[in-house]
């Protein structure tokens, strides 16, 4: 049944899209939507983006309320499925999967989940969600390991007295490690977290650079003195970033940080 106040909203994580926030979303990112395109709505509620889907588009919506789930395939005249997204069976081929699920970090974390395993790759997914989804740098770089992820501020006040920071965030489903738009030191800090107790207490020491951090502590742990083939075997399992130019890195950092004693081999400069 749909909440009659925010504070059943707020428990059930049931907000439902103003129409024309969901025309404009649709108008402002997915204008190229054409018929060859199918576009699934998950928890459709009373069908807002649903009805914002250009005619000439296919669009099945979802919705686990029944009543919810008649008004909306009354509304826009679309397919609309009764059942739980994340286990409800579809004949649907999605490329396009778009709503507004439950501002739950569990549910759209499994909404983003089953999303991945329905489209494939290029495929793209965009949902309005709370802020908090993308607050940890751990989060965030688990999910760019299968998306790659736009996100963008969006007004609160599309839902009322709603106290949630909010975004509409856009993942596209990638066949590799993905990139990020509009996040900034996520990776950076999920590295610093992740490394090596000796590599932190240099960074908490003074050292200003993680790549600095790592090179002088795999240097030291050498015994101060060694050929580029050890460093990169120390460093190797241990890198601070998914840089494919890491031995570059290295290099250069060294070059920064320790003296060429011969060819191939350094020894630690004391000097920071």
């Amino acid at each position: 049944m749909l909440a009659t106040n925010d504070g059943q909203r707020k428990t059930l994580g049931q907000w439902m899209t103003p129409a024309w926030a969901a025309e404009e979303l649709i108008a402002r990112y997915f204008s190229d939507l054409s018929a060859s395109d199918h576009v699934l709505e998950p928890s459709c509620g009373d069908g807002a983006f649903l009805c914002a889907v250009p005619d000439s588009v296919p669009v099945t919506g979802v919705e686990i309320d029944p009543v919810l789930a008649h008004r909306a395939a009354v509304r826009s005249g679309r397919e609309v499925l009764v059942g739980d997204f994340l286990e409800i069976p579809l004949s649907c081929s999605p490329t396009l999967i778009l709503g507004n699920p439950p501002f739950q970090q569990e549910i759209v974390r499994a909404f983003l989940r089953r999303a991945w395993s329905l489209l494939s790759v290029d495929g793209r997914c965009a949902f309005i969600l709370p802020a908090y989804v993308f607050q940890t740098a751990s989060v965030v770089d688990a999910l760019a390991e299968q998306w790659s992820i736009q996100q963008e501020m969006i007004p609160r006040n599309l839902f009322g007295r709603i106290k949630l920071p909010l975004c509409f965030a856009r993942f596209t489903k990638s066949g590799q490690r993905g990139t990020l738009v509009g996040f900034a030191l996520y990776g950076e800090a999920n590295a610093v977290t992740c490394l090596k107790r000796r590599y932190r207490a240099l960074l908490a020491g003074g050292e200003r650079s993680v790549w600095a951090a790592v090179t002088r502590a795999a240097l030291e742990s050498l015994g101060g003195h060694a050929a580029l083939g050890a460093i990169y075997a120390e460093i190797g399992g241990a890198r601070p970033t998914p840089n494919d130019y890491w031995r570059e890195k290295v290099r250069q950092t060294l070059q920064r940080i320790a003296c060429r004693v011969a060819p191939g081999v350094c020894d630690r400069n004391i000097e920071k």
